[in-house]
């Protein structure tokens, strides 16, 4: 409930630039707003850990849903307070949606075991989809049956508001069941390096990569449909169903896998769907199963790898925590950076030069699973070599 909600109110920035437009202001300087909220969400991300090791996860969480239900009250103001308020919401939105995106895991892994893990995570990211999904569409409904969209964003920030009381009734309870022992929780430079000197280096780097073809193809997409005569809704609605329905339909099947054997196969189907982008000249069909092919790579991706970093820290004595959270800024990296670059390839080589960059991220992803599998085969069958 928590992810559904605060991934909403998230989600609502595509409200903005309506909201800015019904104020009198400029629509683009939506742009600027959600930069701001960007910056305010990378600092956030480093922060998280050390608030969190001083007062607990579930009483941040609650703060972070207050902090997002100032966000959605700044945003549904704007027409009275002008563009500061707009700007105040983008830094409380970014703020508050890094601390939630960097603890909710950690607390799921703070009270599962490692089998248990991968179903939890994969739960946790099909919430978030759907909130982010549903945003957009349900702001719009309630902007036009109940007033423009102050009134959806007055609405998104009396969720946050209920979703924060809710994290602190429910802290109790928690408090009663049992729970694995965590090691430190701050994101310092000595514990983030421990991480990416050791094996958990792997899965950080595979997501930011991940990450980069999942923020080409959302970022650009409007160009690509456009080169090939096709409307952008299609990707955007078919990734969202697909990603949510898979999420939420496989999570308790997937754990019987072992993490290396399904991380190879979505990195493959990512693969696959890029390349059917790539060789599309105008299907609808072709579109939508390259988009399907997509979603269920990159759909799963992210809480498979989360699970293997989180368990490869606990095997190799690191700490879990620090581990997520290095893993989650790992995602942002990619997520954050890669558009820059892409834009730069398109504008100078047209759209199929970042489609071929991005597929051959997702091949360096391939290969170095690939090779890490083989490897630990062949240590598995003959223990003995060195």
């Amino acid at each position: 409930m928590t992810g559904v909600a605060l991934a909403m109110a998230y989600g609502s920035s595509f409200l903005l630039s309506d909201a800015l437009s019904a104020a009198g202001h400029a629509a683009s300087t939506a742009g600027a707003v959600i930069s701001v909220g960007t910056v305010a969400t990378l600092v956030g991300s480093l922060f998280a850990g050390r608030l969190a090791e001083r007062t607990g996860i579930l009483p941040l969480v609650a703060a972070s849903a207050s902090i997002m239900a100032i966000a959605m009250a700044c945003f549904a103001m704007i027409g009275t307070g002008g563009l500061p308020l707009a700007y105040a919401g983008g830094l409380s939105l970014g703020l508050g949606w890094a601390i939630f995106y960097m603890l909710a895991p950690i607390q799921l892994i703070h009270c599962l075991k490692p089998s248990a893990r991968l179903e939890a995570l994969t739960l946790l990211s099909g919430s978030q989809m759907l909130g982010i999904g549903m945003s957009a569409p349900l702001g719009h409904a309630i902007a036009d049956h109940f007033g423009g969209p102050a009134k959806a964003y007055a609405f998104y920030a009396c969720v946050c508001a209920l979703v924060a009381a809710f994290s602190l009734l429910i802290r109790r309870r928690m408090a009663d069941q049992p729970q694995l022992p965590m090691r430190a929780v701050a994101l310092t430079v000595p514990a983030t390096l421990s991480i990416l000197r050791a094996r958990t280096v792997a899965p950080v780097i595979m997501i930011g990569i991940a990450a980069c073809t999942f923020a080409g193809l959302s970022t650009f997409q409007s160009l690509y449909a456009g080169s090939r005569g096709l409307a952008p809704d299609i990707f955007f609605l078919t990734f969202t169903v697909t990603t949510v329905a898979l999420r939420f339909s496989v999570a308790s099947m997937i754990g019987r896998i072992p993490l290396g054997r399904l991380g190879l196969a979505l990195f493959i189907a990512t693969l696959l769907g890029i390349g059917l982008l790539l060789i599309n000249a105008g299907s609808s069909i072709l579109y939508v199963v390259a988009t399907i092919l997509f979603a269920t790579g990159y759909g799963l991706t992210y809480s498979t790898l989360n699970a293997m970093v989180v368990n490869l820290a606990g095997e190799c004595g690191l700490s879990v925590p620090v581990a997520s959270q290095v893993f989650t800024l790992g995602y942002f990296i990619g997520l954050f950076g890669f558009p820059y670059f892409a834009g730069s390839l398109i504008a100078a080589y047209g759209i199929d030069s970042a489609l071929i960059a991005m597929a051959g991220l997702v091949a360096a992803n391939i290969a170095s699973l690939g090779w890490s599998l083989r490897k630990a085969n062949t240590e598995s069958t003959h223990p003995n070599r060195s």
